[in-house]
């Protein structure tokens, strides 16, 4: 494989051909990273505040809190935390986390790294969402600049075999998306806790990588997001001495992990720094609606811990205003590096008390303009591998990029930048649509060129994903 347009190709779907391959059972991946012998910090449980979800999502700048400590578990908690959990038949328990996953396989990991937090050792910590605790797998301090006052920086890994176990070379495109979704939990909590993150989509990976110790050809790190002290120009020290052996064996998930050579050839192509910040689109222009303020006043908190994927969808009228409000969530990029490089499109039914038709949603200023008047819900469905459930929904988003185009200005390192926006808009939306008591589903999963169709998508563009919301039997 010569380039990551080519990976794109090679793991789409079409009618006769889903990519992926049969999950052996005995080969299944282990679902949490455990690191037994490594020191647990004593930290203190820290009462989230109740901050509304429009107001978290603002993600204003806000002064450095006290019991940072604290405060940093209780943001990997709300980011990466299990939020239920099920005992299977089998006698298994099955936990559901924060972060939505495809498949709930959940290859994501969270670490951050803390250097002069009154309360905690200089270090790198892993994050344990079973045992809710950070485990210190460096001692010592991270971060090259000193003296500055508080500093961390949390890190999203992946873990490659536990989505491509099931899902083959195509599962690049779900660690991406499952680590956006990951990252926008992470915004919400920091803004909760004073914190307030920046995303970081641009970074050294062998920098990231040795730092938090993991085996590149099995566990890379996709995203950072700076919460306090530091920037993406923060540099990082030698990494300091490890509290265990064998960091990288830890990123072992199964007897044989191995990723696909495709998967690995993906990761390693988008490898390169790209430092391109685009230039923020104009305006929507001819005809389009304005949207207001969103009203979303619902526990930032409490809608993370609620929020689950729904398939149950009703063909019931919902309230435009409910959908209206979702959508202006969406409207308050964090500026990422290549900030727009996820285009926002709407398909909305009879149902959604919006004109029927395929829209955009414009970010600055926040609004909507109708491409195309047609009810387009039943053939999404189909695009979407025949799941006719989708139909019931009151609307689709769509985040498609202009996948040609980003590889040219700012090349393959683009690749990631629009699957984690996208994974990170899919989880707002997931989090809206929680908050206004409907059900929400986001779908990775399509036949690609009969979505680009389906879209009028030019050429080089590119379904990244869909969200449906809609009301469900029960909400």
């Amino acid at each position: 494989m010569a380039s990551i347009a080519e990976y794109h190709a090679l793991t789409a779907h079409r009618r006769g051909h889903i990519t992926g391959r049969v999950p052996f059972q005995e080969n299944r991946p282990a679902p949490f990273k455990r690191y037994a012998d490594a020191p647990v910090a004593r930290v203190a449980e820290a009462e989230t505040p109740d901050v509304p979800l429009d107001r978290a999502a603002q993600n204003q700048p806000a002064q450095n809190p006290a019991d940072l400590p604290a405060k940093l578990l209780a943001c990997c908690g709300l980011a990466a935390g299990i939020s239920q959990a099920h005992t299977l038949p089998s006698g298994r328990v099955f936990h559901l986390r924060t972060a939505p996953s495809a498949g709930a396989l959940y290859p994501s990991e969270l670490y951050v790294a803390v250097q002069d937090v009154i309360g905690i050792d200089d270090g790198v910590y892993h994050y344990s969402p079973l045992t809710h605790h950070l485990g210190r797998l460096r001692a010592g301090q991270p971060f090259a600049r000193a003296g500055d006052g508080p500093m961390a920086r949390f890190l999203v890994s992946s873990i490659f075999f536990r989505s491509a176990w099931k899902y083959g070379p195509r599962a690049y495109r779900y660690c991406l998306l499952d680590a956006g979704h990951l990252v926008q939990n992470l915004l919400l909590a920091t803004a909760m806790h004073g914190l307030v993150g920046r995303p970081d989509y641009d970074f050294d990976d062998d920098a990231a990588n040795a730092m938090l110790g993991v085996a590149p050809h099995l566990e890379g790190c996709l995203a950072m997001v700076h919460a306090l002290g530091c920037d993406r120009t923060t540099p990082w020290a030698d990494p300091p001495r490890p509290t265990l052996t064998d960091l990288p064996g830890h990123s072992r998930c199964a007897p044989r992990p191995d990723a696909p050579p495709e998967l690995l050839d993906a990761h390693r192509a988008t490898a390169s720094f790209a430092r391109c910040p685009l230039p923020r689109r104009p305006g929507p222009e001819g005809e389009f609606a304005p949207l207001p303020e969103p009203v979303v006043p619902a526990s930032a908190a409490s809608t993370i811990m609620a929020r689950r994927s729904r398939r149950d969808f009703v063909p019931r009228q919902v309230a435009a205003r409910d959908l209206i409000d979702i959508l202006g969530l969406l409207g308050r990029p964090p500026e990422p590096d290549c900030a727009g490089v996820t285009t926002i499109g709407l398909l909305t039914g009879a149902e959604s008390g919006l004109t029927p038709g395929r829209h955009t949603l414009h970010q600055t200023p926040p609004a909507v303009s109708l491409d195309a008047p047609g009810l387009f819900l039943s053939r999404s469905a189909r695009v979407c591998l025949d799941q006719g459930w989708l139909e019931n929904a009151a609307l689709h988003l769509t985040l498609t990029a202009d996948l040609d185009g980003l590889a040219r200005h700012c090349g393959p390192r683009a690749y990631r930048y629009a699957h984690l926006e996208a994974g990170r808009l899919g989880q707002m939306t997931c989090l809206g649509a929680t908050a206004k008591r409907m059900g929400v589903c986001g779908i990775g999963a399509f036949f690609d060129q009969e979505a680009a169709t389906l879209l009028d998508l030019p050429q080089g563009h590119a379904l990244l994903y869909l969200v449906a919301v809609g009301r469900v039997l029960t909400p």
